[in-house]
């Protein structure tokens, strides 16, 4: 805690009104570090967060209201091994633990399926005591997404099952599998391999998640603006950190660059700030929120949802845009005029991020978010690194005039 206390401390300067690109970048550096281990749900990492939020959010003059609720969540903090024939595999390199994984831990052989077999007319039987390991090339289709997933299932019945990948791609669950299923990188699992070795442990959890939720006051009470990001990620899989810059690292800390530019310069209407956890886990915090609000939701005049805000440089996609033309159209306008992202792309309604519920309430509410040079999503190589905040400047200005229309 002395570690992180000196590293909140070392991140506390911020500069005057506008965007603040060089704090952002310290923001992200911090959200990011190993100090908060993922954002998520091992070492404590989502309370360290929240307490960093909270503490950026007190530098600027803001109270945050701290909204509690919990869920169950499936964790992995212990290290998973997995063996080849005797060599041993890189956890969040090599492979990954599906989330809804239950217990193992022994050795067997393996029984290697691709595409041709799982579709044959006679389809392979699941032998107890022998692990399927299903190359995944070739299965495109819904139907035969379906078939594997039937097999896929009813193996898992008697032991684990692994899935040959060309992506490792984590995320965040409930325990739903008696064993573990497990994903390997195809290039680094032999051809001819014949035996494994597995341990996997993972430890069910009633978690307590917090939404933060801070306020600027404006001109005028009878109406207010929202904007919000999750700061939630997946945190760590055993040693493996899940880092998260690009998700959601940089919705966060352009959230709070946000914050700081309407502390200093009065909106128009009253303006939140909404951090929100438990968006990994399915929109769970989002959906807490509304259902337990800590306003009048019904004074919305307009909710901004950000995630994905590393890279603008071909521009940005804003789901919910086609509910909205007329106020797309506005921005659409501004972009034009001031000469700031290359594109803006229009998406319709999606279940994608934290605008959902509010929007299915009838509360008019976009998510946006960039589109540049990030493949990184998921996984370990979701860095500080590959976020080059391309266009930056111009996504704030974009943001800060349209809220000016309203």
């Amino acid at each position: 805690m002395k570690r992180l206390l000196a590293l909140l401390l070392s991140f506390s300067l911020f500069s005057g009104s506008g965007q603040d690109l060089d704090q952002v970048k310290k923001d992200l550096i911090m959200l990011t570090s190993p100090e908060l281990a993922g954002r998520g749900y091992v070492d404590n990492g989502l309370e360290k967060a929240a307490d960093f939020i909270t503490g950026r959010l007190g530098e600027m003059g803001l109270n945050p209201v701290m909204q509690e609720y919990g869920y169950a969540v499936n964790t992995f903090p212990k290290s998973s091994i997995l063996k080849i024939d005797g060599t041993s595999l890189k956890e969040g390199y090599d492979f990954i633990v599906d989330p809804r994984s239950g217990s193992y831990r022994g050795s067997a052989k393996l029984m290697q399926l691709d595409s041709a077999s799982l579709f044959a007319e006679e389809r392979p039987t699941i032998v107890k005591g022998v692990i399927p390991v299903i190359d995944t090339e070739g299965i495109d289709t819904p139907d035969e997404v379906a078939i594997q997933h039937e097999f896929v299932r009813q193996a898992l019945r008697n032991g684990p099952v692994l899935l040959l990948k060309e992506k490792l791609t984590w995320s965040v669950g409930q325990r739903l599998y008696p064993n573990p299923l497990i994903e390997v990188i195809k290039s680094s699992f032999p051809e001819k391999a014949n035996k494994i070795s597995l341990k996997v442990k993972p430890v069910e959890l009633e978690f307590e998640a917090t939404n933060i939720i801070a306020k600027v006051e404006g001109k005028r009470s009878d109406s207010l603006l929202v904007f919000t990001a999750h700061y939630d990620h997946l945190g760590m899989m055993g040693k493996a950190l899940f880092a998260g810059a690009s998700d959601n690292a940089t919705g966060t800390a352009t959230l709070l660059d946000l914050a700081k530019h309407y502390s200093r310069n009065e909106p128009d209407f009253d303006t939140y700030f909404i951090f929100f956890s438990g968006e990994e886990a399915g929109l769970i915090g989002s959906r807490y929120f509304v259902e337990f609000p800590t306003f009048d939701l019904s004074k919305i005049k307009f909710l901004i949802n950000l995630d994905l805000m590393g890279s603008a440089a071909k521009g940005i996609t804003i789901v919910n845009g086609r509910l909205h033309q007329d106020l797309m159209a506005k921005m659409a306008a501004i972009n034009t005029e001031e000469n700031l992202v290359p594109k803006i792309k229009l998406r319709g309604k999606a279940a994608n991020s934290d605008h959902y519920w509010f929007s299915e309430m009838g509360i008019p509410a976009i998510f946006i978010y960039t589109e540049g040079n990030i493949t990184a999503y998921h996984d370990v190589y979701d860095l500080p690194s590959v976020v080059d905040w391309s266009n930056y400047e111009e996504v704030f200005t974009l943001l800060v005039d349209f809220v000016k229309t309203f």
